[in-house]
């Protein structure tokens, strides 16, 4: 019966968001609209694996990232950035970063990551989230710390940008890809919960997980909407990244927001992004 439901669910959300779709053409129409012509790119994320990896160097973002990695180690020394309702996942980017250090953005947005977001999504993307996470040594072992999908939209796309060294003992996201993932489904049933790691052990097996782990400048595109995934599990070392969170517009849902761009959405757009009409338009989010 799981299986089922978990099936009739993810029918009726593609439903939903096709019905928005339509409810609101005007900007679907101009989504669709900015992406053709726009630069693909030198990264992909495969339909049929819904993950792309990169290095920020082969891309030009080596110098970016160095100072991102400078910024996010002394941001996380500062007690007024850190507070969270998740003691092991803090965000330590505030608003004003955006306009003192321009790089953020230039990374986050940068041609090959957003074209790459672009040709997965089919049309220009909203930027729904942007952070800078800080994982500290914990050992618990909850919430998104356990194998979940994101519920956002049907399909999503998020950048996680290491702006640290990341090895197995400094919590990096795992995920499945797709295939795995509808393995899953198939077996133990989509869901909207979490998900145990006994049901997942059910039917995937160790080799079939990709972890995010590199050295600072490895970079990944996940969809996280179609690949089971958790992250900042009992660390033992610090792990600092930047996260970027692209989804179509008219999502299923735009969620809580984002405590960074939310209030400088309208700044940004006139400040960085009046000449740059696809960039406006992501940055704007509706």
């Amino acid at each position: 019966m799981r299986v089922a439901a978990g099936f009739v669910h993810k029918f009726t959300r593609s439903v939903k968001r096709e019905i928005r779709a339509m409810k609101n053409g005007a900007v679907e129409r101009q989504a669709n609209a900015l992406a053709v012509g726009f630069p693909h790119g030198r990264i992909a994320m495969k339909e049929d694996a819904g993950y792309a990896t990169f290095s920020a160097a082969d891309i030009g973002l080596a110098a970016p990232v160095s100072r991102l990695s400078q910024l996010a180690q002394a941001w996380k020394a500062d007690p007024a950035r850190s507070e969270s309702d998740k003691p092991f996942l803090r965000n330590i980017l505030q608003s004003q970063d955006l306009f003192e250090h321009k790089e953020i953005l230039e990374t986050a947005l940068h041609e090959d990551l957003l074209g790459a977001v672009v040709r997965y999504l089919g049309q220009m993307p909203w930027l729904v989230n942007l952070q800078v996470w800080w994982t500290p040594p914990n050992q618990t072992t909850i919430r998104s710390q356990l194998y979940h999908y994101d519920h956002r939209d049907t399909r999503q796309a998020k950048v996680f940008l290491n702006l640290n060294d990341v090895g197995e003992d400094a919590g990096p996201l795992h995920f499945l890809p797709v295939p795995v993932s509808a393995k899953v489904d198939r077996t133990v049933g989509y869901s909207q919960d979490r998900y145990t790691d006994e049901q997942i052990e059910s039917c995937v097996t160790p080799a079939e997980t990709m972890r995010t782990m590199g050295p600072a400048g490895a970079g990944f595109i996940v969809d996280t909407a179609r690949c089971l995934h958790y992250g900042s599990r009992r660390n033992e070392k610090d792990r600092l990244l930047l996260m970027a969170s692209f989804a179509r517009a008219n999502c299923v849902s735009k969620g809580a927001g984002c405590e960074v761009l939310d209030p400088v959405r309208g700044r940004l757009v006139a400040d960085r992004f009046a000449d740059d009409p696809a960039r406006a338009f992501v940055v704007s989010a509706g």
